[in-house]
Order: C-alpha cells, then sequence, then structure tokens
C-alpha cells in the first residue's frame, strides 16, 4: 500500500530547480488541482534535501528513490531514465523540465553563416558540418556567459554560445545569430525532465494528474513577467537561504532579470520532446554504451497531455494562457 501523500524531491542540489515547484505549492496550485485529503489536508510532501549527490544520479537515482520513498523525482537528465529502464528499474519519464538548450550562437557582423566559421577560432560548435579538427581553432576562455559575451565584442573568437537575452543584446550591436536552439533541436532537447516510479503511475493516477497540472501552471507562472517578476526573484533568495549547500545559500542583491526568467526552457504545455534527436547525439558522443529501450517503453506522458487538455478547456486561465504562449513564441521554445 502507498503512503497516503505523494512524495516529490529534487534530483539535483540546485536551488533554481526547486522554484517550480515551490511555486506550485505557494501559489496553492498543487492544492487546487486536487492535492488534497477528505480532511482538506494537502497530499503532497516536497522533500528540499537532493537524493543523490551531483553527478552520480546515473547510477542511483532509482535506489534513492526507494530508499526515500520518492514517488516523483525533478530535474532528472532524460538519459538517467533510460540508462536505468535498461537495467530494469520502475522509472519513467512523465513530462518535461528544461526542454531546450537556451544557448544561442552568436558571431561579429563579419560572419554571416556557420560556413564562414572555417578557419576561425571558436569555444563550442555542433551540428555545424565542418571538421571539429581542421577546419577551426578551439578556444578555452570560462564558462560564464559575460566572458564569451566579452570575447565575442573583443574579437577574440568568432563564434560563441551565449544564453538567448544576451544574445538579443549582442544583435543590437550589429552581431549576427547562426543558430538558435529552435535551429538546432527545432522539436526540443529534453536535457531534464520529471520522473515517477511505474508504482505510482499504477496505483494512483489521479495524484500524478494533479500534480502535473500544478506543475504545468507553475511553468506559467515562472515565464509570465513582468507579472510574477517580483515574487519568482524573492522565492529564490528564500530557498537559497533555506539551502544546506554554502554556495548555494549565498543571496546577493543580483536578481535575475525579467528577460533570465520568461526566458527559462519550461515547456508550456508540460510535455518534454525531441527524445530521437538526443538519443543520435547521445551515441554520437559515445554515451549509450547499453542497449537503448524504446522510447515508447521509458516515456508515460499521457497524463501530462491529459493534464493540459484539461487547463485549456478552463476560461479563466485562458489570459494567463496567452501571455505566456506568446513569450514562447517570442523565444523560439
Amino acid at each position: 500500500m502507498l503512503h497516503e501523500k505523494l512524495r516529490i524531491a529534487p534530483t539535483c542540489y540546485h536551488v533554481l530547480h526547486q522554484v517550480p515547484v515551490m511555486t506550485a505549492h505557494e501559489m496553492n496550485f498543487l492544492y487546487d488541482e486536487g492535492l488534497r485529503n477528505a480532511d482538506g489536508s494537502p497530499a503532497y510532501e516536497i522533500l528540499h534535501d537532493s537524493m543523490v549527490p551531483f553527478g552520480l544520479e546515473k547510477l542511483g537515482i532509482s535506489q534513492a528513490m526507494k530508499e526515500k520513498s520518492v514517488d516523483i523525482a525533478l530535474d532528472v537528465q532524460s538519459r538517467t531514465v533510460f540508462f536505468q529502464r535498461a537495467r530494469g528499474a520502475d522509472l519513467y519519464i512523465i513530462a518535461g523540465w528544461r526542454n531546450q538548450h537556451t544557448n544561442v550562437w552568436v558571431a561579429p557582423a563579419h560572419i554571416k553563416s556557420l560556413t564562414d566559421l572555417k578557419g576561425k577560432r571558436v569555444i563550442q560548435l555542433k551540428k555545424a558540418g565542418l571538421d571539429l579538427e581542421r577546419d577551426v581553432e578551439w578556444v578555452r576562455i570560462g564558462v560564464a556567459a559575460r566572458l564569451h559575451k566579452e570575447a565575442i565584442r573583443s574579437g577574440r573568437v568568432e563564434c560563441a554560445p551565449v544564453p538567448t537575452w544576451d544574445a538579443a543584446d549582442l544583435k543590437k550591436e550589429g552581431c549576427n545569430v547562426l543558430v538558435s536552439p529552435a535551429d538546432q533541436y527545432p522539436d526540443g532537447r529534453p536535457e531534464r525532465i520529471i520522473a515517477s516510479t511505474g508504482r505510482i503511475l499504477e496505483e494512483r493516477p489521479d495524484l500524478v494528474k494533479s500534480f502535473l497540472k500544478g506543475l504545468i501552471r507553475s511553468y506559467w507562472f515562472v515565464r509570465d513577467m513582468p507579472k510574477n517578476y517580483e515574487y519568482i526573484n524573492h522565492l529564490e533568495k528564500r530557498l537559497r537561504l533555506l539551502s544546506p549547500d554554502p554556495e548555494e545559500r549565498v543571496v546577493t542583491n543580483a536578481s535575475r532579470t525579467q528577460r533570465d526568467l520568461e526566458a527559462m526552457p519550461f515547456p508550456i504545455d508540460g510535455l518534454a520532446t525531441g527524445f530521437e534527436d538526443m538519443l543520435k547525439e547521445e551515441e554520437r558522443l559515445g554515451e549509450l554504451n547499453y542497449d537503448v529501450p524504446a522510447i515508447k517503453d521509458v516515456c508515460a506522458q499521457d497524463l501530462a497531455k491529459e493534464a493540459f487538455k484539461e487547463l485549456m478547456q478552463r476560461e479563466e486561465l485562458a489570459p494567463e494562457y496567452q501571455r505566456v504562449r506568446a513569450v514562447a513564441e517570442r523565444w523560439g521554445y
């Protein structure tokens, strides 16, 4: 017999990965969408500590969920679930989380296309149709986005990935966008997803669908800017103060911008997409050294589809959805 409350926990330790579910909690989305008991008490529990140490989820996530009696895992890498399913784990992908890369490939004004990069210096390049050993020079300058921006501006590199919101600034300066997320991954990139046990899907699909309805509403809320800007920044600061990780606990006065938040790659329909391309890329990188199960045997997104359909039938939610749909169209995901 399952426990009385749906147990939800983050896989990874990053505070940002708790923002959507805590928004769904504090805004009463989870409760209002049906995660409540007959006596009016919440029928869910959110755990805040990560289930596995960073970098070990591929091997440890299923066992961690079992030991902690977790039904739903947040922010799981898609490749983790395929690896676990190949070993018979009771784990399924039920919805999307980060369903697109947010980096845009930007170049100075004199670089018009990817083919113009032959013989040039780049930080990173994928799917460019170039011989990466012969046609480009690799430059390492750090992972911070601001370093990439300055490298483009200074002419140190001829192409670099920057977040979509920084790309908008560089375009105003005359730079060219060579590849956007929609160009690289037109069907999405399910970098991270929501996973659940098969047991909870079989025994309490009603609770799972209520959770997904609340989460989809939270995705809309997070990207509905500027309406919810102040709340989201304050929520993140509160979560950081509660984090046991000293690096995550640091609270500064540098809030996320409205562009940072509306460009978050949370799918507004709640679905994870683009598995075919992701698996092909993983294979090219040599990461699929096991018998990869079929996508249909790993994904169980019927409840997410039902949840989104039911939300779309409610007239009172239409204005919010229309605002967020316009945001998603503007950013390309």
